[in-house]
């Protein structure tokens, strides 16, 4: 006769237990949920569509669908610089409304500065005759709907992102997905005498 140790999640079979019982620990519940409110899908999803790609789910790969919404120099900036707001540090904050409004203050500040002081560099005008050797004069009239298209995108990607953290909601949300496990059944072997306590006027 062979005496097998049950595997991971399995427990001895008892009186009104079922013989397979899901055991998950704090850590692996904490990193499901960690991961899911990761920022960096929103990142990556945003960097594809400044390509001018979309996800095909049937073929399961990224598609071309039209031109790049900004050139490479551009594109680089605003994935450096969102990189630095989108991570889990980010979704984990305590914010309150005020903040979040200075905050966003900032980087409508910080996205404007930049995209008026490189306006050669990041395609919104015209290049001229010393682009390719890196000496941008900045001249010309700048697309200005494109920069206020590109720029909104970024303000709204930064402002979901943050939004996630006013009164630290998901801080709160981890905290009230742990429960004190019980490894041992006792909490559901109660459970259970209590059911048919009841069923049996016991």
């Amino acid at each position: 006769m062979i005496n097998e140790e049950p595997g991971i999640g399995e427990q001895y079979p008892q009186e009104g237990i079922p013989s397979f019982v899901p055991s998950y620990t704090e850590e692996e519940n904490i990193k499901n949920i960690v991961g899911q409110i990761d920022p960096i899908h929103t990142l990556d999803n945003f960097n594809h569509s400044l390509k001018g790609e979309y996800y095909n789910k049937e073929a399961g790969v990224w598609e071309k669908v039209g031109e790049p919404l900004v050139n490479d120099p551009c594109r680089g900036w605003i994935v450096s610089y969102l990189a630095a707001l989108m991570n889990n540090a980010s979704t984990m904050g305590l914010i309150s409304e005020k903040q979040l409004s200075f905050f966003m203050e900032g980087v409508i500040k910080t996205v404007t500065r930049e995209f008026k002081c490189n306006l050669e560099k990041f395609g919104f005008v015209i290049p001229g005759k010393t682009y390719n050797k890196k000496e941008f004069e900045n001249k010309g009239t700048p697309e200005t709907s494109r920069m206020d298209s590109i720029a909104e995108m970024i303000y709204q990607r930064a402002l979901i992102i943050y939004s996630r953290s006013l009164k630290g909601q998901e801080s709160k949300m981890i905290f009230r997905s742990l429960n004190m496990q019980d490894q041992m059944g006792y909490q559901q072997q109660q459970q259970n005498r209590g059911i048919m306590s009841r069923l049996f006027r016991k």
